[in-house]
């Protein structure tokens, strides 16, 4: 680490620096055309938070773990408001879920269409989570999970917003609903069966994934 390099303390700081903005660089989400808006990246989020813990005799696990609680409980639940902290909370639950299941999460429709671990992978992934899994609380999955659970009604694609009368994405992310939070699903489609009754291809779409 660069904290046992014998070296200056200013070259030693200017090294540890340069490697913290290369992996935040790394890692960060990009920005991209989503339903709502065009992102813009978030300047802080929890991989600093993360490295600073690692890096610091003045953090450590137990800051970590208050930094990424207080942020989760301060999380907009509305996927408009969300902005760029939405790219870093599927890198989270990602990276939380890839280190409690290995890949087998146990909400397999979630994670493919929400998390979308495709999107989320990059060349740091292994040493970034095992640094993760070392100084995440015990706790750190469920409280992101219960955001999800919480708050994913309102991340669902609107139908109204849809595309050339295209619904097959309004579906997927009905599926990964009703799988999370069967509730919130029933409470919005029924939303859905007064507001969009008309839309033949809506509802052959959610016919086609076993919705309803």
């Amino acid at each position: 680490m660069f904290t046992e390099t014998q070296v200056t303390e200013n070259t030693r700081q200017a090294l540890l620096n340069f490697w913290r903005d290369s992996i935040i660089k790394l890692c960060t989400p990009h920005s991209y055309l989503n339903f709502y808006t065009r992102e813009q990246t978030v300047s802080i989020w929890w991989l600093h938070w993360l490295l600073d813990s690692i890096t610091s005799e003045k953090t450590g696990k137990a800051w970590f773990g208050q930094q990424a609680i207080a942020w989760l409980a301060n999380l907009p639940g509305d996927r408009g408001e969300l902005g760029g902290e939405y790219g870093v909370l599927r890198s989270l639950t990602k990276d939380l879920s890839d280190i409690l299941y290995q890949g087998k999460c146990p909400y397999p429709k979630f994670y493919e269409v929400v998390v979308a671990p495709s999107q989320q992978s990059t060349p740091d992934d292994t040493s970034r989570r095992k640094y993760l899994q070392e100084y995440a609380p015990s706790d750190l999955w469920e409280r992101v999970m219960d955001y999800w659970r919480g708050n994913l009604h309102n991340f669902v694609p609107k139908p109204e917003m849809s595309q050339n009368s295209e619904y097959s994405t309004n579906a997927a992310w009905m599926s990964a609903l009703k799988e999370l939070s069967p509730q919130n699903y029933q409470r919005l489609l029924s939303e859905w069966k007064v507001n969009h009754q008309r839309r033949r291809n809506l509802w052959k779409a959610m016919g086609n994934l076993g919705l309803m």
